[in-house]
């Protein structure tokens, strides 16, 4: 079967290919895409990411500049972790680990993406 180029997003979105990221988008395809790929795995959606880049640069989507991307790396553990929550959650988090862990490190910063999970018991780290 041939498929056209400007098909090519529609069958991939069908498709539900994470890996492919689409040449053109709309306000609608963007949209859809962000419903239909709608999870978080700890992998990179290319569909998703370049939905979200399209609503930010267009308007139609606002991250929240409070919220910062935690990310806890344990000398054990290969991968870190990677969280999302406010930032004085965030200071706090940090602060406590840095005062009582010694094999671990704590990065904030403003990377945050949407469907980063949050902070588990986030709550208990806000003052």
């Amino acid at each position: 079967m041939y498929v056209l180029p400007e098909q090519l997003e529609a069958w991939s979105i069908r498709l539900g290919r994470c890996d492919i990221a689409p040449d053109h988008l709309t306000a609608a395809s963007a949209h859809r895409i962000m419903q239909t790929h709608a999870h978080w795995m700890g992998s990179p959606c290319a569909q998703r990411r370049a939905a979200l880049n399209y609503l930010v640069r267009t308007g139609r989507y606002v991250l929240d500049s409070r919220r910062r991307h935690l990310q806890v790396s344990f000398q054990h553990l290969e991968a870190p972790l990677d969280f999302q929550c406010d930032c004085a959650a965030a200071e706090e988090f940090a602060t406590i680990l840095d005062r009582t862990r010694t094999d671990l490190e704590v990065v904030i910063d403003r990377n945050v993406h949407p469907d980063m999970p949050p902070l588990p018991c986030a709550t208990l780290w806000s003052a």
